[in-house]
């Protein structure tokens, strides 16, 4: 077996584990019949006879699993390195809370493991965009660490409790930019539809549990509650009725148009996902900043579940609805992890949506063509 260049194989069959751990590729040809790499590579053993290479590699073969680990690690000690001193405060709305990003959350990370592999995901997805040159292994060390985090974090959560309140939390907040920026790298549509609506499904779940536990108010009270952002709370989103005015003037009339075809419970659905992002709308258009990635998924945890039902099935209606939230999440482009997610959410609607139903697209093409600019390489805000 070969020796990557940030960890060693562990000659496992017939998958290295330590690659399918730590997200390596394992390429299997020849470590078995070589002598040690230590000693191949050591000073020392380059002025040593032959007959003292024994004990040199005897020495080595003892430290083995110890110098595997280590080698392995170094991959991960980068990553969180990164995370700790970039990546944290491009995730922080208020400069005065990257403290909590910084430290408080790697905390929580290293007693749960899946927020440890979120972060890890999140911020090789960063490196992708700021390191072009290692992009693809970026982004394979992202899809792997994420599947990981993924994996774990629905074998671990049944339920929320005191002690993995936090973990879920920062686990649900770290799973809207990891969506977004790996969905923005793929080009294959199917795909990258698919990478939305999976993770939009563990979004939404999450909500109801931290509800149903009660620990919300608590929550709000702790220090992770401090990266809260503001604007968040400047609506009642299940309550609050829809603006007199409204940007989405074109969608209003939709909702009439298909008010004589489609069944009551599917009008409803509709009608309801367009009064949330009516209100998210106007509660954007009220900010004298631009908003935070919060506010930004928060029509996702409130849209109807009939209306996720109509997205899944790729049907016309919920895509038109869904391409005009990407125009919301155009006015996010401060954060690195929502440039060009827009694009993608308007190319998916416009592949998918019939022919005779792309009228309705047209203004979300007017408004997010305008505003439209070179995806940011940028490694921070």
């Amino acid at each position: 077996m070969e020796v990557s260049a940030t960890l060693q194989c562990d000659e496992q069959k017939p998958f290295c584990s330590n690659c399918e751990k730590y997200g390596s590729s394992c390429e299997f040809p020849r470590l078995r019949n070589a002598a040690a790499p230590e000693v191949a590579l050591s000073p020392t053993a380059l002025n040593t006879p032959s007959s003292t290479q024994g004990s040199v590699g005897a020495m080595a073969n003892k430290d083995g699993i110890e110098g595997q680990e280590l080698i392995a690690d170094i991959a991960h000690m980068r990553l969180l390195h990164h995370f700790t001193t970039v990546t944290a405060k491009t995730l922080a709305y208020e400069p005065e809370v990257a403290d909590i990003f910084i430290s408080y959350i790697p905390k929580i990370a290293f007693e749960n493991p899946f927020v440890l592999h979120a972060i890890l995901s999140l911020t090789a997805l960063h490196l992708s965009r700021s390191e072009p040159a290692q992009r693809a292994d970026y982004l394979l060390r992202a899809r792997r660490h994420h599947q990981i985090a993924l994996t774990q974090f629905r074998s671990e959560v049944k339920d929320i409790s005191e002690s993995n309140l936090h973990a879920v939390l920062i686990f649900n907040a770290f799973l809207f930019p990891y969506t977004c920026a790996m969905s923005a790298s793929s080009t294959d549509l199917d795909d990258a539809f698919e990478s939305i609506f999976s993770n939009l499904l563990v979004t939404r779940m999450v909500g109801p549990l931290i509800q149903a536990s009660g620990k919300y108010d608590s929550m709000r009270q702790s220090e992770l509650g401090r990266i809260m952002p503001k604007d968040v709370h400047s609506v009642i989103w299940d309550k609050a009725k829809a603006p007199d005015e409204t940007e989405l003037v074109q969608l209003r009339k939709f909702a009439d148009v298909i008010h004589h075809i489609y069944h009551p419970e599917i009008n409803e659905a509709y009608r309801e996902a367009i009064r949330l992002l009516e209100l998210l709308f106007d509660a954007t258009g009220r900010l004298s900043k631009p908003p935070s990635d919060s506010l930004l998924r928060i029509w996702i945890h409130f849209v109807p579940s009939r209306f996720v039902e109509l997205l899944s099935e790729k049907q016309p209606g919920a895509l038109i609805i869904f391409a005009h939230y990407g125009v919301i999440l155009g006015k996010g482009r401060q954060y690195w992890f929502l440039d060009g997610i827009d694009e993608l959410i308007l190319a998916i609607a416009d592949a998918f949506v019939p022919t005779e139903w792309k009228y309705w697209l047209d203004w979300p093409k007017e408004q997010i063509r305008s505003c439209r600019t070179p995806i940011s390489q940028s490694t921070s805000t």
